[in-house]
């Protein structure tokens, strides 16, 4: 009986330590704040000097306690969701409706543009709605090859279930990939009728995940000014303390690290802990056995 008594006490000892372990796996650099709001900022974003990894990384909360809002400098968004999840690390950020010229609201133009920033819009993440009558609604600046999407008229059937029907609004799930600028044209799809230019016709990206979830009504979104989008961001090499960084990390036997894309005009990565590991694996010790 003592004996069993003894290996039960250490059985709850050991897992209680590996329990505070897992428990004790930091997200954050030491001494940062590690949320904002609901929201987790792990590294290397940050919130405030020496937090962030560099500059495109940097978080700002607004306000305090869980109604704080967090915002990425780099492309002056708020950012709902940081995943760092190997191999495709994302974020979900608001971003502004496209509207037309016919449209009395002032949202983003006819473009969206995060140049410059480690981001890009996530082509298995989002879809593309565009809303309005006789309308072909098409991303430019691609080269030769046409993505959008294009829905006629029809006074009353706007969506069948979750999608839009093609009458009035319509949805596409293919366009290009690493993009980072994206541009909307709208045109007439009987392109001898002449355009209605007081027509009001928009256009968004928007969290495929989301949109499933939440099924909003494609013609209340003319009244919103931002919707949730995803984001694929990495850290490119194109900085000492990047390079450095990446150096550092492919000496540590409890990370892997991949360029992301070699497509893309400049190198970038990610990271994840190998197997047998959990955690951040841009942090020192941030992966922890499990």
């Amino acid at each position: 009986m003592v004996v069993q008594f003894v290996m039960r006490i250490t059985i709850l000892v050991l897992l209680t330590y590996e329990l505070a372990e897992a428990a004790a796996a930091p997200i954050a650099k030491p001494d940062c704040n590690s949320s904002c709001g609901n929201l987790e900022i792990p590294y290397p974003f940050g919130i405030g000097p020496d937090c962030y990894m560099d500059k495109l990384f940097e978080v700002v909360c607004n306000g305090t306690g869980s109604s704080a809002k967090a915002f990425l400098t780099s492309i002056e968004k708020e950012v709902l969701q940081i995943n760092i999840s190997y191999p495709t690390p994302t974020v979900q950020v608001q971003m502004p409706i496209i509207y037309s010229d016919g449209c009395r609201r002032s949202g983003s133009g006819a473009a969206l543009d995060i140049s410059g920033s480690p981001f890009n819009f996530s082509f298995d993440d989002n879809t593309f709605i565009s809303v309005g009558c006789d309308n072909f609604a098409t991303i430019t600046g691609l080269g030769p090859v046409v993505f959008g999407c294009k829905s006629h008229c029809n006074k009353s059937q706007i969506v069948e279930g979750t999608r839009c029907s093609g009458f009035n609004c319509c949805q596409s799930s293919y366009f290009p990939i690493n993009q980072q600028e994206f541009h909307v044209e709208f045109r007439s799809i009987n392109e001898s009728k002449v355009r209605d230019e007081k027509a009001c016709k928009y256009a968004f990206l928007v969290d495929q995940n989301w949109l499933e979830s939440n099924k909003p009504d494609p013609s209340s979104v003319q009244y919103w000014e931002t919707i949730p989008v995803v984001l694929e961001w990495a850290i490119s090499m194109r900085t000492n303390v990047s390079l450095n960084m990446f150096k550092s990390l492919k000496k540590r036997r409890d990370v892997w690290c991949s360029f992301s894309d070699e497509a893309k005009d400049f190198s970038s990565f990610t990271c994840e802990c190998n197997n047998g590991y959990d955690g951040n694996p841009y942090l020192p010790r941030g992966c922890q056995g499990k």
